[in-house]
């Protein structure tokens, strides 16, 4: 499997090494992008899998941009950095940089460091699906939770049997459980936005 690389890097000489390392390595480099270039162009136009990036403390709003999640590119991005710069690196953490080399990377570790990228990404869009996916289980229940008691309140029931109450109505109409519950909650100008 070819992995589709692009650089961004301000230094003809150092892409270049990089390109052929890549290469020896057995990835193809779709682009290499200057600073000036239109980097989210270029990156839809290439559809890079990889994006490796040399972002020193004047492209801090290039790199956010690139690795935020959910920004303009769903994808692993990696910074090889010539210099240490602490409050960089913190900054492309919390962006969601995959990987990041002070020093740049050794020719023979190009390949390895862009695997580790590729699953540093797939892992932490793992994670960002399970939290979504708990986020949402959360809400249904509170939503059910919540018509439960305005069940409970409007119709004096027990808490079990307004919860069947709350089933037969959500059966009878077609609908999901936590679906009729928000419309409940909605209609009684309860609901959560």
């Amino acid at each position: 499997m070819v992995t589709k690389v692009m650089l961004v890097d301000d230094s003809p000489e150092r892409s270049a090494w990089l390109e052929e390392s890549l290469q020896v390595a057995g990835f193809t480099v779709v682009a290499t992008v200057q600073g000036e270039d239109d980097l989210y162009q270029r990156v839809l136009d290439e559809e890079p899998e990889v994006v490796i990036t040399e972002a020193v403390s004047g492209k801090r709003d290039t790199l956010e941009g690139l690795c935020s999640r959910g920004g303009r590119y769903p994808g692993p991005v990696m910074n090889g950095s010539v210099h240490h710069d602490p409050e960089l690196m913190s900054t492309a953490a919390a962006a969601g940089l995959s990987a990041y080399a002070v020093g740049g990377v050794p020719r023979e570790g190009v390949q390895g460091a862009i695997r580790l990228a590729i699953r540093q990404y797939e892992r932490f869009q793992g994670l960002a699906r399970e939290l979504a996916d708990t986020r949402r289980q959360l809400a249904e229940q509170r939503d059910v939770h919540q018509a439960k008691c305005l069940l409970m309140e409007r119709e004096g029931l027990g808490e079990a049997d307004a919860y069947h109450l709350l089933r037969r109505r959500a059966m009878n109409s077609g609908q999901p459980i936590p679906r009729l519950a928000r419309r409940l909650l909605a209609d009684a100008g309860l609901a959560h936005g």
